[in-house]
């Protein structure tokens, strides 16, 4: 049997009190040993005892129909936001198409654009790099510090969490 932390039955606590969840034996020996959990857990039945006393108020008349007109109109939306997305995604689709029928038409021309393409690719690669040599080292230790830094954050936040 593991033992179980206040983080574990803290989440447990409102279906125990409510009776949706049967007590495991790990959680009622946490309970009884942890004057937190049980304070949780004793509030948390006082609070339903308190709320089944009641009776719920009525909801309003136009209750109802205003929730499922608004289910409606944000499911409609939701709708014309995919529907949109699609279209677009369609034409782009057709664009692609018909550039692919245009080049196979014109194989010379896209001959053409492709060697001057790889030409600028290469000359801006070969002086990027030129110009990137000198700050190599100042990137790497940049790249060293942030690598540093988001470790000590993740260790941080892992230990205050546990």
């Amino acid at each position: 049997m593991t033992a179980m932390t206040c983080r574990d039955v803290l989440d447990l606590i409102e279906p125990i009190a409510a009776g949706d969840l049967d007590v495991q034996p790990s959680v009622r020996a946490h309970v009884e040993s942890c004057p937190r959990c049980a304070s949780a857990l004793a509030s948390a039945r006082r609070i339903d005892l308190a709320l089944a006393a009641h009776e719920p108020p009525e909801a309003p008349v136009r209750f109802t129909p205003a929730v499922l007109a608004r289910i409606r109109r944000e499911r409609w939306r939701a709708e014309q936001n995919v529907d949109r997305l699609f279209n677009v995604a369609v034409a782009a689709a057709l664009i692609l198409v018909a550039g692919g029928v245009l080049a196979l038409l014109n194989l010379s021309g896209v001959m053409a654009a492709g060697r001057l393409g790889w030409s600028v690719l290469t000359t801006t690669t070969r002086e990027a790099v030129a110009h990137a040599v000198p700050f190599v080292a100042t990137y790497v230790a940049a790249a060293g510090l942030l690598a540093s830094a988001l470790g000590m954050w993740w260790w941080a936040e892992r230990r205050l969490f546990v």
